[in-house]
């Protein structure tokens, strides 16, 4: 009897062991207070970063000479500093320096919003008047320091000044911007070129020699 009371207490030592370990495997693994006090705190601080990227989503955005064209106009604000494109000669300018158009600008953001697909994402709607350029570039010097460029030069050797082009119709409609693309990394020949064959198709500058 003796033996078997003492090997009942022991089962019962046992348990309690195992119980009380159980127990404090249990409210070790729980979570803390203080865990979700932090935790809590991290997803405000989250939400506050994502409400602050947010924040200019879907604002309507009404231009002005003072506006801050680089936060659409990314790209073309990046080439100031691009020694590839012709804007990074042009870096102490302010973009409505030569953007002076301001009603067209109005128009052309009419409708636009921060931070969704309305936003402008390229100048493809406004232009720069060739009067822009020549107030710091004369037309007479540009022809003279041009007058022994090969750029424009056709399948049968003819070779046209870029800053002298024959006086007709057509020609009255070539702007500055036609061939200087201020904000692309592609070289000032090939645009040239292109613009001409956009009308001489088959590379011929001679009038007439296509639709006589």
């Amino acid at each position: 009897m003796v033996e078997k009371a003492a090997q009942a207490k022991m089962s019962c030592v046992v348990i309690a062991l195992i119980a009380l370990i159980a127990s404090a495997a249990f409210f070790g693994c729980a979570p803390q207070e203080r865990d979700l006090s932090e935790t809590g705190e991290n997803a405000s601080a989250v939400k506050g970063e994502d409400a602050q990227d947010n924040s200019t989503q879907g604002v309507a955005f009404t231009w002005t000479a003072e506006s801050d064209c680089a936060m659409c106009h990314d790209k073309e604000a990046s080439s100031q500093q691009d020694s590839a494109c012709t804007a990074s000669q042009h870096a102490d300018l302010t973009c409505a320096t030569c953007h002076a158009d301001e009603a067209g600008l109005v128009a052309a953001h009419e409708g636009a919003e921060m931070g969704s697909d309305k936003a402008a994402s390229a100048l493809v709607t406004t232009s720069v008047d060739d009067a822009v350029c020549q107030s710091c570039h004369d037309q007479a010097e540009l022809a003279t320091k041009t007058a022994e460029c090969t750029v424009l030069t056709d399948s049968e050797g003819t070779v046209v000044n870029p800053h002298q082009l024959p006086e007709n119709e057509d020609h009255a409609a070539t702007e500055c911007i036609s061939c200087h693309k201020m904000h692309s990394t592609t070289a000032v020949d090939k645009t040239a070129t292109r613009y001409c064959k956009s009308c001489h198709h088959t590379d011929v500058y001679s009038c007439y020699t296509c639709h006589a």
